[in-house]
């Protein structure tokens, strides 16, 4: 809910959005609340500046399982369909995907990882 009402200004003060000055005669927005003014045409721009802005949202980067660089979500195959927050932290990035030995860097990745978690030897 907003409090700001359009008035016209008996004293110049200083817009809150654009840091500019308001002159004395002029009509503008004043907020009872935070004792602020604005120019009228700030408040219509910044209005349509929020609706210009597309949402952003930030994308969950997991780790590669294997080297522990980020593993490249933004641009998996997968993205679309997977739900960070359940998915399996087993992921792999596409340079350890793409190495030869891929299999076995995995297997020793999970054996090592097996072995701090449950503080036993594992051959």
């Amino acid at each position: 809910m907003s409090d700001w009402i359009r008035l016209l200004v008996k004293f110049k003060g200083k817009c809150i959005e654009c840091k500019k000055e308001i002159l004395a005669g002029e009509y503008a927005l004043w907020s009872k609340d935070s004792k602020a003014i604005k120019h009228v045409k700030c408040k219509t721009q910044s209005a349509e500046m929020k609706e210009e802005k597309p949402e952003v949202q930030e994308v969950q980067e997991l780790e590669c399982f294997i080297c522990g660089r980020q593993a490249g979500c933004a641009e998996c195959g997968f993205e679309a369909n997977c739900n960070r927050q359940v998915v399996s932290q087993a992921c792999i990035c596409s340079q350890c995907l793409d190495d030869r030995q891929a299999y076995a860097n995995y297997r020793r990745a999970f054996v090592e990882k097996a072995r701090k978690v449950a503080k036993v030897k594992i051959e």
